[in-house]
């Protein structure tokens, strides 16, 4: 559950410095391929008490999108607009997701 409130709030910060860095999506590699392998990380930790797989399938997929999103940048020069996107929706998304995680909990006729 910590692995996922963390997922949580790298999710948000994505989301928030895509769109508040000058120019839009505009974030620091470095700081992008932390977070990239950070949500990754977090996603192996949170597979263990996640009653669904699905969650952490997702947010493993968009930690290695992000991932390629900051090789990317590093190596072609990928223009802010394009990266503003990808990295708000994979925020967005992340939040999303580990959020679901946390708080679903089925009942016990849907186990």
């Amino acid at each position: 559950m910590i692995a996922n409130v963390m997922t949580v709030l790298i999710g948000l910060w994505l989301a928030y410095s895509a769109i508040f860095s000058t120019p839009a999506g505009n974030v620091n590699i470095l700081q992008l391929a932390i977070a990239a392998v950070v949500i990754i990380v977090c996603t192996f930790f949170a597979r263990r008490t996640d009653i669904m797989g699905w969650q952490s399938k997702t947010n493993l997929a968009l930690g290695i999108v992000l991932g390629l999103l900051a090789a990317l940048r590093a190596f072609y020069g990928v223009t802010p607009s394009a990266s503003f996107w990808v990295i708000l929706l994979a925020g967005i998304a992340v939040a999303i997701t580990a959020l679901w995680s946390i708080l679903y909990r089925p009942g016990a006729s849907a186990v």
